[in-house]
């Protein structure tokens, strides 16, 4: 197995955690792993983003037009990924807006949907929407958006769904009905979204 995630998002929406579970699965697996992480200055709300390639991978940086699959967790951070994703590469947005603080007075300013479609389809990705937000909210944990996109992500990459349960466990030992709930339930939307 060879896989390239690319998870960008802001400080406070568990982008690493989410890295860490997926690396942690294929170490499950027995797969070689890169990881690479940044964090922006800010801890909650700052520029954050991670790496994790699977398999006999060169290096913890993924190379232009290589990644497999985008995670975007907050939609203007995912511009930044454009250079990233490969042609036929899958594009996970999450319908989550957090406004910078310079861009809180003039909203208008933040990137429109249509815009941000327009841009990953000129680099023939296909796109997801999620709205991970309400999902996690609805089953009682709003702070676990990544968990639901870690149910998309399990889906979409095929990965042993029992295995990645295993690993959520290991890695999430508190709130474990709820983290649980959020994955199935991210899990069953890609799988009704997906043809």
């Amino acid at each position: 197995m060879e896989n390239n995630f690319y998870l960008i998002g802001v400080g406070g929406q568990g982008v690493i955690r989410l890295g860490q579970i997926i690396a942690g699965y294929a170490l499950e697996k027995g797969e070689k792993i890169k990881f690479y992480k940044e964090v922006g200055m800010a801890q909650r709300g700052g520029p954050v983003h991670c790496e994790v390639r699977i398999g006999e991978v060169f290096g913890s940086r993924i190379p232009p037009l290589s990644a497999d699959i985008i995670v975007v967790m907050e939609l203007s951070e995912g511009l930044k990924t454009l250079e990233f994703i490969k042609p036929g590469g899958t594009v996970i947005l999450n319908r989550k807006r957090i406004y910078p603080i310079d861009m809180m007075a003039h909203p208008e300013k933040y990137p429109q949907d249509e815009e941000i479609i327009r841009l990953f389809k000129e680099s023939k990705a296909r796109i997801i929407w999620i709205d991970a937000g309400k999902i996690a909210s609805e089953v009682g944990l709003p702070l676990a958006e990544n968990i639901v996109l870690l149910g998309v992500i399990t889906y979409l990459s095929s990965f042993d769904k029992e295995v990645m349960l295993a690993v959520l466990k290991k890695h999430i030992p508190y709130e474990l009905d709820k983290n649980i709930a959020a994955f199935k339930q991210g899990y069953e939307v890609a799988e009704g979204t997906v043809v």
